[in-house]
């Protein structure tokens, strides 16, 4: 064998060696991923493919106040078209994962106008092939249910994601704002575990300033008892924003159980209450939840509607997913 064959052998061998050493460095790291993903079902995601740590940008508190809104346009949106508004209405009825309930007596009350705050921060939220709630809790961020920015396991992200704040019938107030970037967790996108039904859409506008936000807190202790309102957009009463009031029922860990009153295209709706001057860690209109499921399965879940509480993970990765640019 010559020198020179010699030489090329050794290169070979080296490139070969750090191929290996790359690849087992990307097999060792998507195991580590995957581990951390099914150790944390609060693993943030996101549809570009950026990761974010849970507690990135996140509050020492356990609370964030609300912001009412100038109210004044910065016509930093666009109008809704004719084709925006013909695609609206040809929508199909939503396909929510959980089948939202009425409870009894219909106690739904029609908002209307939906101009004044806190009504002009739920949006209604149209993707391809549906449509679900979304409530903005920052100037260019909306939190919603995690299945209406992603399938769930094996699925994908949804397109052509667009809200319509404070939507009324045939009236956008405040127009139509399109997505950035959308992001759920591990725990719905990969194990589709309804209690981590929970995501966020950032947005290429920042309207919110104009609309206004929630606000949003967590807490250790039980809900059990609070007060309970849900605004949205319900599949049966197209295009119009409706309100529901009760309690809650039954406190768990991840979930929270009510009575208000929802069907399909609610899932998103804020479960809020307004919280007087003074209360621990939210005063304004706060969120405690996100809406999501009706009756299925065993009690408490047969017996209410239900959402993700927000919790301290939760309230980490929305304060994390609103910091983002």
């Amino acid at each position: 064998m010559t020198s020179g064959n010699k030489k090329q052998m050794r290169s070979w061998g080296r490139r070969l060696t750090s191929l290996f050493l790359m690849t087992l460095a990307l097999a060792l790291n998507t195991i580590n991923v995957q581990t951390a993903s099914a150790m944390d079902p609060n693993t943030p995601i996101a549809s570009d493919g950026s990761t974010i740590k849970s507690t990135e940008g996140a509050s020492n508190l356990q609370g964030e106040n609300g912001f009412s809104g100038t109210g004044i346009s910065t016509r930093n949106w666009r109008l809704e078209s004719a084709e925006d508004f013909a695609n609206l209405v040809a929508l199909p009825d939503p396909a929510d994962n959980g089948t939202e309930s009425i409870i009894g007596v219909d106690s739904r009350v029609l908002v209307n106008p939906t101009t004044t705050y806190p009504a002009r921060a739920v949006v209604l939220v149209t993707f391809t092939g549906g449509r679900c709630t979304g409530w903005l809790y920052g100037k260019d961020i909306v939190a919603t249910a995690g299945h209406c920015v992603h399938s769930g396991p094996g699925g994908t992200w949804k397109t052509n994601v667009r809200v319509y704040p404070g939507r009324n019938g045939i009236l956008s107030p405040y127009g139509v704002c399109t997505a950035k970037r959308l992001h759920s967790v591990t725990g719905w996108t990969v194990s589709g575990n309804e209690a981590y039904d929970y995501g966020a859409i950032k947005l290429n506008c920042t309207i919110g300033n104009t609309t206004g936000w929630f606000g949003f807190w967590w807490q250790s202790a039980s809900l059990t008892g609070l007060s309970t309102r849900t605004n949205g957009y319900p599949g049966d009463k197209p295009l119009t924003q409706w309100r529901s009031l009760d309690f809650v029922r039954s406190t768990g860990t991840s979930q929270i159980f009510y009575q208000n009153d929802t069907v399909g295209g609610q899932s998103g709706s804020p479960v809020y209450q307004l919280r007087a001057t003074g209360s621990a860690f939210c005063t304004g209109y706060c969120s405690m939840a996100i809406h999501a499921y009706g009756l299925h399965g065993s009690v408490p879940h047969s017996t209410n509607n239900h959402g993700t509480r927000i919790n301290q993970s939760v309230f980490n990765n929305l304060v994390a997913w609103r910091n983002l640019p």
